[in-house]
């Protein structure tokens, strides 16, 4: 065997298959033995090409730790030739092989002591060794009943690099998952490669696995979503970030949003730009605080300067209507005779709603408004389609589309009622913290207003 420079397989195959015909019998007999021998031959060949074709390397080992038994690919795992791994061959002998081209991670000795200590406890052992060309390979012993030992070699660097790599972004996902503001990432076609949760959800999305592959078009009104593009666009040709950009936004639901945007191009290694990332805030509310302050300033301005007051009231209204999607407001003047609300603003309520010219007649059962007057406090109807106080009204309403009404009396330093500031709604809801807030402001700078122009009128 040892002149034997045929390839190892081979030379394994010839061992397992060294079987002659019986030379005694009668020729036919010679005759079916030997058609018995081609046929045995035949399927240890075709076991051989299986057992060569296995991912895995497989060696056997002897009680004596030489070689019985190995496959191809055991070779090309550890750089071997097939001389270096014919039967017969001592464990040591092919350690020192792999020692010499680098792919033992240990000495031959300190190799040999390891195996032994494996095949010596007679259990089943697994192990991940690191070779020193970085390759990871996961190592399997099984004692064989008579002693010695079958061994698997598996070749897992890029299953542990994708697992290591999908717990890092696992991880990462995590980590931004923390983040309140808005987080994402885009690549080039603008399409989000990784968005937190704090995005998702505001966007609607159960997971923000569901959002991957999507862009800004399902998210926005066209031509927000055209605008967004046409920025990120500019800023991944030329490199220049854009930051803390203010931007009014309208989802693909319509309802609109102050965000302060800062987004910068992401590049690769070698420099080049691959995508985009971007974090945002929601400034709402510090952006309607602000508005707010500044026309409440610019309406007492006006107020003081004895402006008209259907204009002034008219501001008034389309200020409560600002901080709030989806609301419309009014302020209705209470008579001299004390029973009857008219239209005192109102732009964008038609007139056949607030009563036409005969107004709303205050009283306990006249929709929220009169209520509010007959009460002489801020009455809320959350369904107009179900509240008694609605019963004259509620054709109007209905053809109108409003659904909910909130009425908060205007009341002058004296106490006397000068009339209410009204909210309406196209859904069945009550008013949220804010939306209380921008009644009472609103109901106290109609008040100032209404009692200025009486006084000028005095």
């Amino acid at each position: 065997m040892g002149s034997d420079h045929r390839p190892h397989a081979e030379a394994q195959s010839d061992a397992l298959a060294q079987v002659t015909p019986v030379q005694t019998g009668t020729k036919a007999e010679a005759r079916d033995d030997e058609a018995e021998v081609v046929a045995l031959r035949a399927q240890i060949s075709r076991y051989r090409a299986a057992f060569d074709n296995i991912s895995q390397g497989v060696c056997l080992f002897d009680g004596s730790s030489k070689l019985v038994l190995c496959n191809d690919r055991y070779a090309e795992l550890y750089r071997l030739t097939p001389d270096q791994m014919r039967p017969g061959m001592s464990l040591r002998d092919i350690i020192e092989a792999r020692y010499a081209v680098g792919t033992s991670p240990v000495s031959p000795d300190e190799y040999l002591r390891l195996a032994a200590e494996v095949t010596a406890s007679g259990i089943p052992v697994s192990r991940l060794t690191e070779l020193p060309d970085g390759r990871l390979i996961h190592i399997s012993n099984q004692s064989m009943p008579g002693g010695g030992w079958v061994s698997t070699h598996e070749d897992v660097t890029e299953i542990t690099t994708a697992r290591a790599l999908a717990s890092e972004r696992i991880s990462l996902q995590v980590l931004i998952d923390l983040v309140p503001d808005y987080l994402w990432v885009k690549d080039v076609e603008g399409r989000f490669v990784v968005v937190n949760r704090a995005l998702a959800t505001d966007t609607r999305y159960a997971r923000t696995s569901d959002m991957i592959g999507t862009s800004d078009a399902q998210l926005h009104a066209p031509e927000i979503a055209q605008e967004f593009r046409a920025i990120e666009v500019e800023i991944m040709r030329s490199g220049i970030p854009m930051v803390d950009r203010e931007e009014l936004v309208t989802d693909a639901a319509g309802a609109r949003k102050w965000i302060s945007s800062t987004k910068v191009p992401l590049r690769n290694d070698r420099n080049e730009v691959i995508g985009l990332v971007g974090i945002a805030r929601d400034i709402t509310a510090r952006k309607l605080a602000s508005v707010l302050q500044a026309e409440q300033i610019k309406i007492l301005e006006e107020i003081v300067a004895d402006a008209p007051l259907e204009d002034v009231l008219d501001q008034v209204v389309l200020l409560a209507e600002s901080q709030s999607v989806g609301l419309f407001c009014s302020v209705l003047l209470l008579d001299a005779d004390g029973v009857t609300l008219r239209r005192g603003a109102a732009p964008s309520v038609s007139e056949p709603f607030l009563g036409d010219a005969q107004g709303i007649r205050v009283g306990p059962g006249n929709a929220s408004c009169g209520a509010a007057v007959h009460r002489r406090e801020t009455v809320i109807v959350s369904d107009i389609l179900s509240d008694p106080l609605w019963d004259e009204y509620r054709q109007v309403a209905s053809a109108h589309g409003f659904r909910s009404c909130w009425s908060k009396p205007i009341i002058s330093r004296k106490g006397h009622v000068l009339g209410t500031f009204d909210m309406y709604s196209r859904s069945v809801r009550e008013p949220v913290k804010v939306e209380y807030q921008v009644i009472e402001l609103a109901a106290r700078l109609a008040e100032i207003a209404i009692e200025r122009a009486r006084t000028t009128a005095a």
